[in-house]
């Protein structure tokens, strides 16, 4: 008799521990999640991003600008972080053995490509200038800068280590706007010193193609609209932000 209660006590407790399970960490009265109740994450399709955790569609220029339309229905513009496409607004581009409009059709690609596929995003406390949102998409970033379709663009000194590795391998193979060579400096923005009558001064952006460090070139010159700048090996034409789209469109952009 007293064999048969130890084996049925052993019974017992094996039985115990095989249905609770000793590695979960969990309190006796709390129900597990089965895999099926976890809440999944929303997830973006084409020409949709997941933007704060909320999926909104969204309709790409080039590969770092897009719009979307608010909470209150209004289009607002956003800028991303980090990185910088082609102008997308006309042939202005132009370096070594391309062309105005080969830069163009290039920048128009990268708008394609993000428009592909479905993006995590978050917006950023700073502005995008222009009153545009300024939005940070990092799995974005990778995809247009390792197929030479966008480049590196930090205010604050060097990009980040990985980020200029990968545009480095884009250069050694040649992908997408380094195709035709790789000039020292790519110029991203221009302005006049006559845009503001309160200052006589003004600047350009010239983002360095190895670091990815975008400082600024300040100067006293008053640009001519649709007139061709260039710095370190790379120019663009210059029109002001009014004149890009609309009834005012430059000559240059039509």
């Amino acid at each position: 008799m007293q064999r048969a209660l130890w084996a049925l006590s052993c019974c017992a407790s094996i039985i115990a521990c095989a249905s609770t399970p000793t590695s979960l960490d969990v309190d006796a009265d709390e129900p597990l999640m089965t895999k099926a109740e976890k809440p999944l994450r929303p997830q973006p399709g084409p020409s949709q991003i997941l933007l704060d955790g909320r999926v909104v569609t969204v309709r790409w220029g080039d590969g770092d600008t897009f719009s979307l339309r608010s909470l209150t229905g209004k289009r607002k513009n956003a800028r991303l972080a980090g990185f910088n496409a082609l102008e997308s607004y006309g042939p202005v581009h132009r370096w070594g053995e391309w062309t105005h409009a080969e830069l163009y059709q290039l920048a128009k690609t990268a708008g394609v490509v993000a428009a592909a596929k479905g993006w995590t995003c978050s917006t950023q406390p700073q502005g995008g200038g222009y009153g545009r949102l300024l939005v940070d998409c990092p799995e974005l970033e990778k995809e247009l800068i390792q197929k030479g379709l966008a480049h590196i663009f930090s205010i604050k000194g060097p990009g980040e280590d990985g980020l200029v590795a990968l545009q480095i391998q884009a250069q050694k193979q040649g992908l997408g706007i380094w195709a035709k060579g790789v000039p020292s400096g790519l110029v991203t923005s221009l302005h006049s010193a006559d845009e503001r009558s309160d200052r006589n001064q003004a600047y350009d952006r010239v983002v360095n193609t190895q670091t990815g460090e975008a400082p600024t070139v300040r100067h006293t010159k008053n640009y001519e609209v649709c007139q061709e700048v260039c710095h370190q090996q790379s120019c663009m034409i210059y029109v002001p932000y009014r004149m890009r789209y609309g009834a005012k469109r430059a000559n240059c952009l039509r």
